[in-house]
């Protein structure tokens, strides 16, 4: 069984939909992002965001990259920190929300991966 099929098993169904959940709502970010910072405002490096956002997202959602969850749970961690003492308000934490979630699941994802090769070698 490979990974594509091994996470389209009944009892990966929570693991599945969560990861699935993370991805859109990064998407739904890096959409609103590109909206409010590049096309309201003009401010071009704003696609910076967007893109890391955008490509965190759809490796979560296609490969269930741990290394991708945690890159965009650092980045919205640094990204709160930095908007926090620029602006002076609290700002970003969807990000962070949205990365550390998909940390936890990409992680518990690989476990079983891992947990099933092991029970099923041969």
């Amino acid at each position: 069984m490979t990974r594509r099929e091994f996470l389209k098993t009944p009892q990966m169904n929570a693991i599945r939909n969560n990861l699935f959940s993370s991805a859109v709502l990064g998407y739904v970010i890096a959409g609103i992002t590109l909206y409010f910072g590049v096309i309201q405002t003009g401010n071009y490096f704003t696609l910076l965001d967007v893109f890391l956002i955008l490509a965190c997202s759809l490796l979560i959602h296609l490969l269930q990259s741990r290394v991708a969850a945690i890159v965009l749970a650092a980045y919205a961690v640094l990204n709160v920190v930095v908007t926090t003492v620029s602006n002076g308000k609290f700002s970003g934490w969807w990000v962070a929300l949205v990365g550390v979630y998909a940390v936890i699941y990409t992680f518990r994802f690989q476990k079983a991966w891992k947990d099933y090769q092991k029970d099923n070698e041969e």
